[in-house]
């Protein structure tokens, strides 16, 4: 199995040749060059094929070849574990990444005993390359077989498109879990680069240190590997080094700091380049050379062209396919050609998402998106991500776009949750998530605000300040651990503090205590559901009609003050509140009147769906 070129008197090793039989004849390292470190131990691109040839034998002794799944355990990412991963593929078998503490699972580990259990509906001549585990981030996860032909066509593209961007014999960094399909992109893309893969320790959390220190101490050109939300990670480390070249994938770019890392490089601005890749596709569908004088384009959702021979259909509403000219409709993207999977291990999964176009294989990514004005393709969002808000239909995408586009937050987070009363979903609450800045309440006010002035009508949000976004082993955004962040709410048992604390589980920050709730964007459904669990928290009757009287919340704590058998004229009057101040540091006042004419007009209008009122200047731009 040895792949050799010879040019001249030169010898060159080709790794890919031996395990996929892909041959970049450009990019083919002599066999001295290193190709594989983890800082302690190095192999030369002669030593890794030796290696290679050396496992492949032992695979071979033991009955495992083309049709063969093994399982590669992957506890830890050692040099060890990248060289079985490469002779699996060289032997013509497949892998299957086998977390710690877990022996994979039920349906991988039968085909793995058995190779006749493949799925009748994955084509004879697949050629299966490796089983990956989808993340689970867009849906529940999902057994994927990536093919050997996929991967040819991924890698042989992003070689033709990107060899001028990305230098050969680079040092590329290897940071994900290989059970994350983004690892693969740093194992294989190296070898087609002729580049070297350094092994960088992985923190949990991840604080990318290992990496800083790799990008400092080892000489470069540096390729590195990232999700938008790990770049953010990078960038907030205040003298963090940066790559020379970046490849950027997993998440939408708009949740990657670019103008701050453009600023920082100054007139030595890294090569960047956005993908859109899936693990369904083999990975990387298009590519985007990134630059400071495009960002607007790229965190709209422009993602580039596809790779050669990977083609992209956009099917509209009426499920033809939109014309290359047509800038205007959306649709469904949908990915034809090599590079598409062998599909789903799971027959109903598989037959929902993966169509046969004749001999070429497709599939359904279910993004939306539309074309730009040269032809690339603009990703708008998922389609579970779409959600109707205010009475029309959002893109989830477009709220975090918002709230970073002009530095605002650092990040954003945009989901929907249902909220309950009385046991039974009562409608969807915005959630919307950022980091802390230095003045919390001013930060949560102007989210807040500019959440609302984007959908253009009320709709109960609740505004979440973290400390810092989490991320998930791939590097993504935790959402499941951010709805789970505790919130600062009052914590009294007076009514004061029960009203806020209230008031602050459905809205989280960001609504001043004296100002109309309903310019906060509390809708109809949100007076309901705030009714009955004050009701349960007071143990007295709160009606909806009775916030609607008392739109403000001093004046729901006045007059549940004044009402109740509590002597509240023995306490001494407090300050007024500030418009700076949240909730739970807003004092109770004397019991006064109830809200205004005006205040409960405008806050029937409001919760009935006229368009918000532009905000009050309080001090607090927009």
């Amino acid at each position: 199995m040895r792949h050799i070129d010879l040019r001249g008197s030169a010898i060159y090793v080709n790794i890919l040749a031996s395990c996929l039989g892909l041959g970049i004849r450009c990019a083919t390292p002599s066999p001295e060059t290193m190709a594989l470190t983890d800082g302690t131990t190095h192999l030369t691109y002669a030593a890794l094929h030796d290696r290679i040839v050396q496992e492949v034998a032992v695979l071979r002794r033991d009955g495992l070849g083309p049709g063969s799944l093994v399982p590669l355990p992957v506890q830890e990412r050692t040099i060890a574990t990248v060289v079985s991963l490469l002779a699996i593929l060289a032997a013509g078998a497949a892998f299957t990444p086998v977390p710690a503490g877990t022996d994979g699972d039920a349906v991988v580990r039968r085909i793995a005993s058995d190779p006749s259990a493949w799925p009748p509906h994955l084509a004879p001549d697949a050629a299966p390359a490796y089983v990956l585990t989808t993340s689970g981030s867009t849906g529940a996860a999902k057994h994927t077989v990536v093919t050997r032909e996929g991967l040819r066509g991924v890698f042989g593209g992003l070689h033709a498109q990107l060899r001028g961007l990305l230098p050969p014999g680079a040092r590329w960094t290897q940071l994900h879990p290989l059970t994350f399909g983004y690892s693969i992109c740093e194992v294989l893309g190296s070898l087609a680069f002729g580049g070297t893969l350094t092994l960088v320790e992985r923190e949990e959390p991840v604080t990318l240190t290992a990496l800083s220190r790799v990008l400092t101490d080892e000489p470069g050109p540096h390729v590195v590997c990232l999700t938008p939300s790990e770049l953010s990670v990078l960038i907030s480390a205040e003298h963090a080094p940066l790559p020379s070249h970046l490849l950027l994938s997993g998440e939408p770019a708009h949740r990657a700091p670019l103008r701050e890392l453009f600023a920082r490089a100054g007139t030595t601005p890294p090569v960047v380049v956005n993908t859109y890749a899936a693990t369904e596709t083999s990975g990387q569908v298009t590519t985007d050379l990134v630059t400071a004088d495009r960002l607007d384009a790229v965190f709209a959702g422009y993602v580039g062209r596809p790779l050669p021979g990977v083609e992209v259909l956009l099917r509209g509403p009426d499920g033809g396919p939109v014309p290359a000219g047509d800038t205007a409709t959306e649709g469904e993207i949908e990915v034809r050609g090599a590079t598409v999977s062998g599909g789903y291990l799971d027959d109903a999964a598989h037959r929902e998402k993966f169509l046969a176009a004749g001999p070429v294989r497709a599939f359904r990514t279910g993004d939306r998106g539309r074309w730009a004005a040269d032809a690339g393709l603009v990703v708008t969002g998922r389609a579970e991500r779409r959600v109707k808000l205010a009475g029309r239909w959002t893109a989830l995408d477009e709220i975090e776009r918002s709230l970073t586009e002009d530095g605002l937050a650092a990040e954003a987070v945009a989901a929907v949750e249902e909220y309950a009363v009385d046991g039974a979903s009562a409608g969807r609450l915005l959630v919307a998530i950022v980091p802390a800045g230095a003045d919390r309440a001013e930060l949560a006010v102007r989210v807040r605000r500019r959440v609302l002035r984007l959908l253009g009508g009320p709709v109960t949000v609740r505004t979440v300040l973290c400390e810092e976004i989490p991320r998930t082993t791939h590097g993504k955004t935790d959402l499941a651990a951010l709805r789970q962040a505790p919130q600062p709410t009052a914590t009294g048992a007076g009514i004061a503090d029960t009203v806020m604390r209230v008031w602050g589980e459905l809205l989280g920050t960001g609504f001043p205590a004296d100002v109309n709730l309903f310019e906060c964007g509390v809708d109809s459904l949100g007076v309901v559901a705030a009714a009955i669990r004050l009701t349960e928290a007071l143990g007295r009757k709160v009606t909806p009609t009775f916030l609607f009287d008392h739109p403000r919340i001093t004046l729901q704590i006045e007059a549940l003050s004044a009402s109740s058998h509590q002597d509240a004229s023995a306490r001494p009057p407090a300050d007024p509140p500030r418009a700076d101040q949240t909730p739970t540091q807003v004092p109770v006042r004397q019991a006064g009147p109830r809200g205004s004419a005006a205040d409960r007009r405008r806050a029937a209008r409001l919760s009935d769906g006229a368009p918000a009122l532009p905000a009050r200047a309080e001090g607090v731009t927009q």
